[in-house]
């Protein structure tokens, strides 16, 4: 069986859907593969990470329109929450303007962070940051580095990727396998044909180095004929969905993270500082260490008021250390215990890969790269073939999601109207006109 599509999007875990309804919108047909049940055992949870979504100007309606497609988000009034040695920053709430005033920030770094500076002090800002002590600009590296997809040490974070907007309003929810579905049924109701293979088994080629189809195994099987290929996986998500496709996309192998998040489910009983904690908080032991393992934690309520969803990034290479795993959950409730000394921590599971194998689970969800592995960062080896992913993200937040998915639209759009052009002349030329 022959199937054809124009652009075909191979997804998971709710990547591209906006930019394949998008496409649909501009009259391209699109089909959407995904392959989320694919790529390991994941819970709604670690489908969803601990990074919430960052409101601002550059959020456009139909992007906001996907966003709510799914699970729906719940603002946190005081915004971003950041829990230090000394008391809570909340990014939105009345005390806000009075501690960044008093803090040690300096004012050039303060515009920047309020969204205040105009764009030649940002560049100056960017260009100069690491000549301001770390004590005047710790929070601009921060807002780089938390969700960030490539790690450089605290004083050095703000010369990589791009800064969160922490003092924009925040939102969290909790995801559902129901929210992703009712994506799915979304992408249908705007055009796009979404196709959840068993397998894809093969890939297709033609001249000038070009990927001509997708061969599909499952309910709609066969050779998927396409023209122009957005492929949302990462290089390891790729090899550990199919081997052959890792070698044709990325031949030089797949790119191994240097750190990743990793997720504790954890009871806290109830005292005052449980009972304040907003949706959403990131615990920062000591601003001057490493923002890596216990010292630097994001806290998530759940449905149930005693259950916090805890997550931290550890080395890639000991995310299926049992014991290592074990250690740090011991030094987590320490902090823990030593922040609310009522709350009697307790972890309830460990991350996923405590349980579960590498050949059941795969790459990690929230993979952060060395700055050295730069170079092989979103190289393609096909004309028609758009990275998306892990890979090509500045950071996890929604803002970096939609802004390279913006960066495909432009391209295909681009195709598209010259591929339109091209079949006008040919129709003219053959009327004789």
């Amino acid at each position: 069986m022959e199937l054809r599509s124009p652009v075909v999007i191979v997804s998971a875990f709710g990547r591209g859907h906006w930019l394949a309804a998008a496409l649909s919108r501009e009259g391209i047909k699109t089909t959407l593969l995904d392959v989320s049940s694919k790529l390991g055992v994941w819970p709604s949870e670690d489908l969803e990470g601990p990074f919430g979504f960052f409101r601002n100007e550059r959020i456009n309606e139909s992007q906001m329109e996907r966003l709510y497609s799914d699970d729906s988000f719940e603002e946190l009034h005081n915004g971003f929450t950041l829990w230090l040695p000394e008391g809570p920053l909340e990014c939105k709430g009345p005390l806000t303007k009075f501690k960044i005033d008093s803090s040690s920030l300096s004012p050039q770094v303060k515009e920047v962070l309020l969204s205040t500076a105009n764009d030649k002090l940002q560049r100056a800002v960017s260009r100069n940051v690491t000549s301001f002590d770390f004590d005047q600009s710790w929070l601009l590296h921060f807002a780089h580095q938390l969700a960030g997809t490539t790690f450089k040490p605290n004083a050095l974070a703000a010369t990589e990727g791009e800064a969160l907007p922490l003092f924009s309003s925040f939102l969290v929810r909790q995801a559902t396998r129901d929210g992703l579905e009712k994506s799915f049924a979304w992408l249908r109701d705007k055009g796009v044909e979404v196709i959840k293979p068993q397998k894809i088994v093969d890939a297709s080629f033609g001249a000038g180095k070009t990927v001509t189809g997708l061969e599909i195994a499952g309910e709609n099987q066969g050779l998927l004929k396409l023209e122009q290929l957005v492929w949302m996986l990462s290089s390891e998500e790729t090899y550990f969905l199919n081997d052959r496709l890792g070698k044709y996309f990325f031949n030089e192998g797949p790119l191994e993270s240097e750190w990743c998040w990793v997720r504790y489910r954890v009871s806290l009983q109830s005292c005052s500082e449980r009972n304040s904690l907003p949706l959403h908080t990131v615990l920062l032991d000591d601003v001057n260490s490493p923002w890596t393992h216990e010292n630097m934690m994001v806290l998530q309520r759940t449905s149930s008021a005693e259950q916090f969803d805890v997550w931290m990034r550890i080395p890639t290479v000991q995310r299926f250390n049992k014991e290592y795993l074990t250690n740090r959950s011991l030094r987590m409730k320490e902090i823990l215990l030593r922040r609310m000394s009522l709350a009697q921590p307790e972890v309830l599971s460990f991350p996923q890969e405590y349980y579960y194998t590498y050949a059941q689970l795969g790459a990690p969800r929230f993979p952060v790269f060395s700055a050295k592995q730069n170079s092989r960062r979103g190289r393609v080896a096909y004309g028609n073939l758009h990275l998306d992913g892990p890979e090509v993200w500045p950071h996890f937040a929604w803002t970096a999601m939609f802004s390279r998915s913006e960066l495909s639209l432009m391209h295909i759009q681009n195709w598209w109207k010259e591929k339109l052009l091209k079949e006008q002349k040919e129709k003219r030329k053959e009327a004789g006109l």
